[in-house]
């Protein structure tokens, strides 16, 4: 079971790296996670007593972390979505996760005797991807697919279509995955009065809200034990948030 004691709740840490640059202080971060969504997105904002001068190369990567008493847990890994000139003050970073990669590499080739797999493995090399894991799948070869200068995530909704499959693609933890789940070594349990700050339905979704849980990921399953409702929930949708005062609330919605 997920449980942290009350001593522990006190001292929250977030540490955020974005290019040449670390903070421990003096922001605010604000990071989503959805299964609607192909990417998660993420914002770093200074407060107003802190607002440093900063210079980002386009695409600068970026990391944040959060945690209690030393020990971090990686929520969030990609890229600045546009720089800050020199000399300019930035009052909010607006972070996109490793899918920028295939947003900013143009594919424009022709494809024969091909599957899906060995189309969607050539846009990840072409776009620097290294880690993926793709569905093992059967498929049948296509004898022609052309691509024609369309951004590699929409190839790969070109190759979807061209094979008339609908499955899911996204990074998680800077691993690309498509019509595959994360391995996930453990089921979380959050539990009423232990570690649910509250729990609440709308729109046929529930939301609980708890403290920081950086290892809970959208396609994850959660245990819960609550008068209202029990048993075991595939996540659809995660938001991790920090306030001014540094305190970290993690929503997650089933």
């Amino acid at each position: 079971m997920f449980s942290l004691n009350t001593t522990e709740l006190y001292y929250p840490q977030v540490m955020a790296h974005v290019g040449p640059y670390s903070f421990t202080q003096g922001i605010e971060v604000e990071i989503h996670s959805a299964k609607t969504s192909y990417f998660d997105w993420a914002k770093i904002r200074f407060t107003k007593q802190y607002k440093p001068k900063i210079s980002l190369n386009p695409q600068s990567p970026c990391l944040i972390e959060m945690g209690y008493n030393d020990v971090l847990n990686e929520v969030f890994t990609g890229y600045a979505v546009r720089p800050y000139d020199g000399g300019t003050y930035a009052d909010e970073i607006t972070l996109k996760d490793e899918m920028m990669l295939l947003e900013i590499t143009i594919i424009n080739d022709t494809f024969m005797d091909t599957t899906p797999q060995e189309m969607i493995s050539f846009f990840l090399a072409k776009a620097g991807v290294s880690k993926a894991k793709l569905s093992g799948r059967h498929y049948p070869m296509r004898r022609l697919v052309s691509i024609r200068k369309q951004s590699a995530r929409q190839a790969i909704d070109t190759v979807n279509a061209a094979w008339n499959i609908r499955v899911p693609f996204f990074f998680s933890g800077g691993v690309f995955y498509w019509d595959e789940k994360p391995e996930q070594s453990k089921v979380y349990t959050f539990e009423y009065g232990v570690n649910i700050i509250r729990l609440s339905r709308a729109g046929g979704v529930w939301e609980l809200e708890t403290v920081s849980a950086p290892f809970v990921k959208h396609s994850h399953k959660i245990n819960v034990i609550h008068p209202r409702i029990n048993g075991e929930f595939e996540v659809t949708k995660v938001v991790s948030t920090t306030n001014e005062s540094g305190f970290i609330r993690t929503y997650i919605y089933f």
